[in-house]
C-alpha cells in the first residue's frame, strides 16, 4: 500500500552578519576544481564568474542592472537572497583587474544562469559589482555521522523546523531564508488550509513549543500541478513541493540557520550520502519521535529505483530515491516535508544544500522500497517565483514555473 505521508523509521537500529563560531571545512585543491562557476561571499565580496572559453575568472562590471544581477546571482548559487550590494573601483595593480564581464541587461532573468547574459569586456569604468548574499548551509555544531536513526544533537541541523497545525506536529520543513520555509505540498490538504492555525517551531531538537521558538505563517504556496490535489484518485506524486512565508523575519543564531538550495544545474550523484532528519514515526506502527532523528542514506539511481522490484517506473524526473536495498533506515509518517541534505564544496567552503524534500514511499524502511524525495533542483525557478508572489494571508496554488 502506498503511504503518502512518510517520515523516520529505523528497523535495524541572528542576523547573517552576526559572528558565530561555525564549524567550517575548507575544500582541498582537488575539490576546488569542481567549484561552481559563479562565486559570491568571497573575502573581498566581489562577484566573480568563470569564463569557460578562456579558462579564467572574471569580475562583473557595474551597470544599471546591479541590483537585479546581485539578487539573481545569490539565487543561482543557492543562497536565496542578497543582504547588500555595492560598487567598487578596481586598481590596475589588482591581480584580476584586466578580466571583466559586462551584462546584457535585457537578458537577465530569474531562473536563468547569469552567464547567459554576460560577455567579456574592458569595463571602461573599472567599477565592479560587490555583493553579500545571505549565508546558508553552515552549522555551529557538527553531528555524528552514523548510518541509522539516532537522536540529533542540539544545533546540528539548524534549518529543520516542525510544522504544526492546532499545536500538533504534521510535517517537517527547512528554513531557506529569514522569511521562507520549504516543505511538501501533500502536507497541506484541504482540511488543513486555515493559515492562522499553522505554526512553525524552530531552533530546537524537540517538537514541543516549550522547547522551541514559534513563528506564525502568513502565506502557504503549493505547486498547482501536484495532481493528488486535483484528483484524489491520481497516483502521481510529482511536484510535491510548497513554500511558507512567515509573518515576521527570523533572527538567525547558532540554532536557527538557513540551508542552501542547490546551485542552478547542480546534479545529484548516484551513491552520494545525504542526511534525512525529522520527528516522524520510529517504526511503521510506532509513535512520533520526541527528539529530532537523523539518518544517513545514499542516493539511489533512477534506473535502480524504477526497476520492477522497486517502484516499477513510478519515479519521475521530479523525484529521487535514497536508502538501502535491504531497508532498515528510512523516512516515515511525520517526516514529510523535511530535509534531505548533503555537503558539497561548490562555494569553496563546505555547505549543506537541500537536495530533497521527504515526499512518499511504500511502508517504512522496507526492503527495496526506499524513501522518495522531491528533487529540489528541478523546482528552483518555481521556488524563486513563489517567493515573489504578493504575500497575503491565504493558501496560493502556483504553477508559475
Amino acid at each position: 500500500m502506498m503511504q503518502m505521508l512518510p517520515l523516520f523509521a529505523v528497523t535495524d537500529q541572528t542576523d547573517v552578519l552576526f559572528l558565530l563560531h561555525f564549524v567550517v571545512t575548507y575544500c582541498t585543491m582537488e575539490e576546488d576544481i569542481e567549484q561552481y562557476d559563479v562565486q559570491v561571499n568571497s573575502p573581498d565580496q566581489h562577484l566573480r564568474v568563470f569564463d569557460s572559453t578562456h579558462r579564467r575568472w572574471r569580475q562583473v562590471c557595474s551597470s544599471p542592472a546591479d541590483e537585479l544581477l546581485a539578487s539573481i546571482s545569490c539565487e543561482e548559487v543557492g543562497f536565496v537572497s542578497v543582504v547588500n550590494y555595492s560598487v567598487t573601483a578596481v586598481s590596475e595593480a589588482s591581480g584580476d583587474a584586466g578580466d571583466f564581464f559586462c551584462v546584457r541587461q535585457e537578458e537577465l532573468s530569474y531562473g536563468k544562469k547569469i552567464k547567459d547574459s554576460l560577455y567579456p569586456c574592458d569595463c571602461e569604468s573599472r567599477e565592479v559589482l560587490t555583493l553579500l548574499c545571505q549565508d546558508c548551509g553552515r552549522r555551529s555544531f557538527a553531528a555524528d555521522r552514523i548510518v541509522g536513526g539516532v537522536d540529533a544533537r542540539h544545533g546540528s541541523w539548524p534549518w529543520q523546523v516542525s510544522l504544526q497545525y492546532d499545536g500538533v506536529h504534521q510535517c517537517g520543513g527547512s528554513i531557506i531564508s529569514d522569511r521562507w520555509i520549504v516543505s511538501a505540498a501533500h502536507c497541506f490538504p484541504e482540511r488543513y488550509r486555515f493559515v492562522n492555525r499553522w505554526r512553525v517551531l524552530l531552533g530546537s531538537i524537540y517538537n514541543k513549543p516549550v522547547n522551541a521558538n514559534v513563528a506564525e505563517v502568513k502565506t502557504i504556496v503549493y505547486h498547482s500541478s501536484y495532481l493528488p490535489f486535483v484528483d484524489a484518485n491520481i497516483d502521481d506524486n510529482s511536484r510535491d513541493i510548497a513554500v511558507l512565508a512567515l509573518t515576521q523575519p527570523l533572527t538567525f543564531n547558532e540554532y536557527i540557520q538557513p540551508v542552501c538550495l542547490p546551485a542552478y544545474g547542480q546534479r545529484l550523484i548516484d551513491g552520494q550520502m545525504g542526511t534525512v532528519t525529522g520527528w516522524g514515526n520510529v517504526g511503521y506502527y510506532g509513535h512520533l519521535a520526541d527528539v529530532l532523528q537523523e539518518a544517513n542514506v545514499p542516493i539511489i539511481s533512477d534506473a535502480v529505483c524504477n526497476a520492477p522490484d522497486y517502484y516499477d517506473n513510478q519515479i519521475t524526473t521530479s523525484m529521487f530515491c535514497a536508502g538501502y536495498e535491504k531497508g532498515g533506515t528510512d523516512a516515515c509518517q511525520g517526516d514529510s516535508g523535511g530535509p534531505f541534505v548533503a555537503e558539497d564544496c561548490l562555494s569553496k567552503t563546505t555547505r549543506y544544500r537541500l537536495l530533497g524534500v521527504v515526499s512518499w514511499g511504500t511502508g517504512c524502511a522496507m526492503s527495496k522500497k526506499p524513501g522518495v524525495y522531491t528533487r529540489v533542483s528541478r523546482f528552483l525557478p518555481w521556488i524563486s517565483s513563489a517567493m515573489r508572489v504578493r504575500v497575503l494571508p491565504f493558501f496560493i496554488s502556483s504553477d508559475t514555473a
